[in-house]
């Protein structure tokens, strides 16, 4: 693809009807949260991705939208265990 050159020029305050201002402001939060993702890759083994895959199946989601889901969840819970060892210690 070729690069072109644009030339921009400031509006100012525009005002946009309703409907498209809603589709700008929707957009721009896609584009804002597109930013704010990170990519994470690993290597992983067949027979593990082939239980994953599986797991995610019966779930009905793509098994990438599974391995996040359990990932955060576990990663929640590790952090909710250690807060709770930290207050039963501090307790003691």
């Amino acid at each position: 693809m070729a690069k072109e050159d644009y030339e921009i020029e400031d509006l100012g305050e525009v005002e946009l009807d309703p409907g498209l201002d809603a589709k700008v402001n929707r957009m721009t939060a896609e584009a804002d949260k597109e930013i704010e993702d990170a990519r994470v890759s690993f290597r992983w083994g067949k027979e593990q991705l082939a239980i994953v895959r599986q797991a995610a199946d019966k779930m009905g989601v793509p098994y990438q939208t599974f391995i996040k889901m359990c990932v955060y969840q576990h990663a929640l819970d590790v952090l909710k265990d250690v807060q709770a060892a930290l207050k039963s210690r501090d307790a003691a």
